[in-house]
């Protein structure tokens, strides 16, 4: 056995080292590992993974370096558990650009008899020391809430069994007491999921900080049978720029538009969707009128969302998993007519649908009970079962073909038991991925959008095999922004979808020295995720809450006054402009994520192409907010002067300004900003124009 070392470096500071037939990461992301970059330390805190296997526990030097395969930009490692016929494969691979490093692990059985893996979590050490963790809490409505928190007792994340997002969500940043760097965790998770960061002591004054994340192991019994692999989630780790966990966030961008997003749609129709009209109540003669107006002002897809199917009674939530038209109430089995009469004035029809829940009335439960799996009133149904799984695809696809869908918004509302397989759900949410990519290549022209009572699943691996995914059920504009800071941490800005939600309200409120008859009609907007109560807004507020995303709209369109409209037509046609550009930009925020309680201040978004040349910046103006914050912008080239396009008509305002000092100085904004509390500026080198 040698005891020299061996090096490999990777550009961004991840260094890996072998002495004989141990085998570690000494440096991630720039962080130094172990004791000092030596994988070395109390048990606890050494070796890349932690595993136990028929209730004994692996670890340390009881994983043992069979084979390493070493490259420029990948290393894949295979280690023996113990005495196990298990192998432990880790296949690391580096983005030189972005300096982030992807981490796939895989569980194979090379025995004879069948084991029990009740743990295999991913480990990472860092140095004793003081250290903190930023995490974020999300539930419905108050998605990706995120705070610092010292490490002391030690935190612990997972999420309400089934929904990826809803509790907490699989990103954890980790620093130094107020350092200036550290490293992001992502999981992308294929069933539950969990990720812990414990304080381990080595008998001085601080302890070795351990972070270990992977598939959940509260529940974790799963059988292992010789001849299988068992894949693991896939990891992704970044460097957190000067401590910063907003600052992290345009990389993250980066790698996932070149890595994950490179063969998706390229831009998603403006849709409108029924919702928040009148929510499940479906009145065909109303919805001809509120049609008639998404043609005037740019929409391209009509949505009815849920409501429309059904032959029992008028709870809609009892009812899903019954896709057959309601006969006596919404479309009384004409929506085939209706989704023709959309078509045409030149829309495509969507319809919604929810295809893992089923309520107390849907037939099918009773047709094949041994499918289901109760989830107190409701039921998910096993998609591990060919036969059930088989159903539910022929369900999506008899949907889209018979009612000529563009767009399907599929949602689940419903928070699945404990797995009794014992795999944490992780067989369930393959198949599941499984389905959703089964019916996009099926049917690759229509727009399939992901929904979980908001973005209760919204997860990196979830939004691979959506075309888009819907940001919150909470609409108002205020909430949507605060959301959209945290949720662009961990998702790439172009695949988030949000709507405009808008009803006009005439001669409600007069305005000052006007009376009540001659004041115009204010835009209302619901202050969460119903109607009541309301707050109102100015329109290019909401209408730009939308925009940094998939633009959508609801409510009712047919209140809105002329000069609204007016007002709408624009900024659709700018969006329309913009929105392949956006779908594929990287995005800053050039103002740090705040709490969604935080309901004054300034929120800037910056979207850039990844070539850098041009860029459209959003700034809101929220609440009693005073003086503009230095809103400096970013990835600019020092040496070009850059115009400035303000509004939906893209008005050059002033001077080109040059890349250097609207970095080291910030945006001056126009004095339109005070009066409609947001604006867009389109900032281009000035040798695109």
């Amino acid at each position: 056995m040698s005891d020299q070392t061996h090096v490999m470096e990777w550009t961004g500071g991840t260094t890996f080292k072998r002495r004989g037939d141990r085998y570690w990461v000494s440096r991630l992301c720039g962080m130094m590992l172990g004791r000092d970059g030596v994988d070395a330390g109390p048990t606890a805190t050494q070796g890349v993974a932690l595993l136990t296997v028929d209730g004994c526990r692996y670890e340390a030097d009881q994983l043992t370096l069979e084979h390493v395969d070493e490259s420029a930009t990948g290393v894949a490692c295979r280690w023996r558990v113990g005495a196990t016929p298990l192998r432990l494969t880790t296949v690391w691979t580096h983005d030189p650009e972005t300096g982030i490093v992807s981490r796939r692990d895989t569980v194979s059985h090379s025995g004879g008899t069948a084991v029990v893996l009740s743990r295999c979590l991913a480990r990472v050490a860092f140095p004793c020391g003081r250290y903190e963790g930023y995490s974020q809490m999300s539930r419905w409505c108050y998605e990706n809430q995120g705070e610092w928190h010292p490490l002391h007792t030690g935190l612990r994340q997972s999420h309400l069994s089934g929904r990826t997002t809803e509790g907490g969500t699989p990103y954890l940043a980790v620093r130094p007491e107020g350092g200036d760097r550290g490293i992001v965790f992502h999981i992308l998770p294929c069933g539950n999921w969990t990720l812990r960061m414990s304080p381990v002591a080595d008998g001085g004054e601080l302890p070795f900080a351990v972070v270990e994340l992977g598939l959940n192991d509260e529940n974790l019994h799963r059988s292992v049978l010789p001849g299988e692999t068992l894949e693991l989630p896939e990891i992704l780790f970044q460097p957190l720029p000067q401590g910063a966990v907003h600052l992290a966030a345009p990389n993250l961008h980066r790698y996932l538009l070149s890595h994950s997003f490179k063969d998706a749609k390229p831009e998603a129709p403006v849709v409108y969707n029924t919702w928040f009209d009148q929510f499940e109540i479906l009145d065909v003669p109303r919805l001809r009128e509120q049609l008639a107006v998404a043609k005037e002002i740019g929409c391209e897809v009509f949505v009815i969302d849920a409501g429309w199917y059904g032959a029992g009674g008028p709870d809609w939530g009892a009812q899903t998993g019954d896709w057959r038209e309601k006969t006596e109430a919404a479309f009384c089995g004409g929506m085939r007519a209706f989704a023709d009469e959309v078509r045409a004035v030149g829309l495509g029809f969507g319809l919604w649908m929810e295809p893992e829940r089923f309520g107390a009335q849907a037939p099918i439960r009773d047709e094949h009970p041994e499918w289901f799996i109760r989830v107190g009133d409701n039921a998910r149904i096993d998609l591990v079962q060919h036969a059930a799984y088989a159903w539910v695809r022929a369900e999506i696809g008899r949907l889209v073909e018979t009612y000529g869908l563009a767009w399907m918004k599929i949602d689940f509302n419903l928070r699945p038991d404990m797995d009794a397989s014992g795999s944490e759900l992780g067989g369930y949410t393959a198949a599941w991925y499984r389905l959703l990519d089964d019916v996009c290549r099926a049917y690759p022209d229509t727009f399939f959008e992901g929904c979980s009572s908001g973005a209760m699943r919204g997860d990196l691996e979830m939004m691979r095999y959506v075309d888009g995914h819907f940001l919150s059920d909470t609409v108002n504009p205020t909430d949507v922004l605060r959301i959209t800071q945290g949720a662009w941490l961990r998702l790439p800005p172009g695949r988030i979808g949000r709507w405009t939600v808008v009803r006009a309200v005439e001669q409600a409120v007069p305005e000052y020295r006007k009376t009540l008859a001659d004041s115009p009609a204010i835009i209302v907007v619901p202050a969460g995720g119903v109607w009541n109560p309301t707050e109102s807004v100015g329109l290019v507020f909401a209408l730009l809450t939308a925009m940094p995303g998939m633009m959508g709209l609801s409510g009712d369109l047919v209140s809105l006054t002329p000069e609204h409209r007016a007002q709408v037509v624009a900024a659709i046609a700018f969006f329309k402009n913009w929105r392949r550009f956006i779908t594929g930009a990287v995005g800053h925020l050039l103002t740090p994520p705040l709490p969604i309680t935080c309901r004054s201040g300034w929120i800037a978004f910056q979207l850039q192409c990844p070539a850098g040349d041009t860029s459209l910046v959003f700034v809101y103006r929220l609440g009693a907010a005073g003086c503009v914050p230095p809103l400096r912008l970013r990835g600019l080239d020092v040496q070009r002067r850059y115009g400035l396009r303000w509004g939906f008509q893209e008005t050059l305002v002033g001077d080109r300004d040059d890349g250097a000092r609207l970095m080291d100085d910030g945006l001056s904004l126009p004095p339109a900003i005070w009066n409609d509390r947001a604006a867009v500026c389109v900032v281009r080198a000035e040798a695109d124009e």
